[in-house]
């Protein structure tokens, strides 16, 4: 779960009043437009609003393929930034993110049993002394 959580991006590089500031990925807020330039990861979700690329999908997705994006196209955070230049606009941040439910569906996951599970441990509190029950008495006789 941790090493799920690790695998976002650490910071993020905003652009305010046409400057470049480097900000922890955090700190991000929903309309902040950040530079993700070639081998980065994308800090968070939403669409491109300049700049055409190829981002590898596989951590989300498991497509080995990067897919092309450009304008108006939707991006995961999380996810590398593999050839060109990207303007991205955030619209989820923090716990919103694909990346932060992903983590939080593999936690419930771990934490609860399957109806089919349950149903099994029912069967076998009762089938399992059965069994005993007739081995022993097919013994006996």
């Amino acid at each position: 779960m941790k090493a799920l959580l690790n695998l976002g991006a650490k910071d993020a590089t905003v652009l305010r009043d046409g400057v470049e500031v480097k900000v922890p990925a955090g700190s991000l807020t929903p309309g902040d437009v950040f530079v993700v330039r070639p081998g980065e990861k994308i800090a968070t979700d939403r669409f491109i609003v300049e700049g055409r690329s190829a981002i590898d999908t596989s951590l989300i997705t498991g497509e080995s393929v990067p897919a092309e994006v450009g304008p108006d196209d939707t991006v995961t955070g999380a996810t590398m930034n593999t050839s060109g230049r990207l303007l991205v606009k955030a619209t989820r941040v923090g716990s919103e993110t694909t990346l932060a439910q992903m983590g939080r569906l593999v936690s419930a996951a771990q934490s609860g049993k399957a109806p089919i599970a349950r149903l099994a441990d029912r069967i076998s509190a009762v089938f399992v002394p059965i069994v005993l029950v007739i081995a022993v008495a097919t013994f006996i006789l």
